[in-house]
């Protein structure tokens, strides 16, 4: 296990909590547009991606894909924090949103997207490499976006990439969802669980589920957990039979030992949303993973203060990038 520029916060900054909510309350937002992309996958729906405006699309700078986690999006401040490191140091970078989650909230289909979804990342994957052939690309996962990294990683697509960078992934599904039910957590779980619904619901009012009666008569407004929604929604809208299936299928541990290419996993061991089956023994992993896993941080937090907060996550990541970036050459 790495214990490489281990994250150090001050000791009033070090509880979870604050940790996890803190980069809502403190960063600013967002100051750039960027430039936004449709992207048309091959069964008639679409995504969206997000270019840093700093991007130049003709040139042979190193290119970052990211992937948000869960109704996360470019204006997630993990995300356009570690999109403006890239720039500083001279790497483009694209976040790849999920279906429903970019400046169109309603996809056009009745599907939507999961845990373990590497299908539209692979198609956006392998569009960037057709488009830019002497480009090296890496990838960045954040939570959700994390753990399907993972699975790609496993796969031969994992040849055309340099990279991957894995952060705050919920790694054992069940475990997670079991642990998002405890205590404060259970805010978090509200929070994200919300919009999931509202879209669901806004897809019955279309008539998208007319052909589903399961999914059509559905009362999602009373759903207050993650295993139920996942039981009735998530795991038949996309070919699970329960979510025990899915999460099964889903949970991104089992493929580590089959990673193909360099992959950097940054874990908080005080993780409000993860249980402790997401952390990985040895043996399963093998020598392309680096494994870090910090006593704080929270999740998707990593925030410390000097004179104004910072996050410590996009210059640990931003270093990954560029050491292998180097390797390269």
């Amino acid at each position: 296990m790495s214990t490489i520029e281990s994250f150090n916060p001050s000791a009033w900054l070090r509880p979870p909590h604050i940790q996890t909510l803190l980069p809502r309350l403190v960063f600013r937002c967002r100051q750039w547009y960027g430039q936004w992309e449709t992207f048309a996958l091959n069964d008639g729906d679409f995504i969206e991606l997000c270019w840093h405006p700093h991007a130049t699309p003709d040139s042979q700078r190193p290119l970052v894909v990211l992937f948000h986690g869960l109704e996360g999006s470019v204006d997630s401040p993990y995300i356009w924090q570690t999109m403006e490191e890239l720039a500083e140091h001279g790497i483009d970078s694209v976040v790849m949103h999920f279906r429903g989650c970019g400046k169109t909230p309603i996809n056009r289909l009745p599907r939507a997207y999961h845990s373990g979804d590497i299908g539209d990342p692979t198609a956006v994957i392998v569009a960037l490499r057709e488009r830019y052939p002497n480009r090296s690309i890496h990838t960045i996962g954040f939570s959700l976006g994390g753990n399907m990294l993972v699975q790609l990683m496993s796969t031969e697509l994992a040849d055309v990439l340099t990279s991957a960078a894995v952060c705050c992934a919920p790694l054992d599904l069940m475990s997670c969802s079991k642990r998002i039910d405890r205590g404060f957590s259970r805010l978090y779980r509200k929070y994200l669980l919300t919009p999931l619904k509202q879209k669901f619901t806004i897809k019955q009012q279309r008539g998208m589920f007319k052909d589903c009666t399961q999914l059509n008569s559905l009362d999602v407004n009373k759903m207050t957990s993650f295993l139920e929604f996942d039981d009735k929604v998530t795991a038949p809208l996309h070919g699970f039979s329960d979510v025990e299936d899915y999460y099964h299928r889903a949970s991104g541990k089992q493929f580590l030992k089959q990673i193909r290419k360099p992959t950097l996993i940054v874990h908080a061991n005080d993780d409000p949303f993860l249980g402790p089956d997401v952390v990985p023994h040895i043996d399963e992993m093998n020598p392309h993973v680096t494994y870090e896993k910090h006593p704080h941080g929270g999740h998707m937090g990593f925030i410390n203060y000097q004179h104004r907060f910072y996050s410590w996550l996009p210059t640990r990541l931003v270093n990954w990038v560029s050491e292998k970036e180097a390797e390269q050459l």
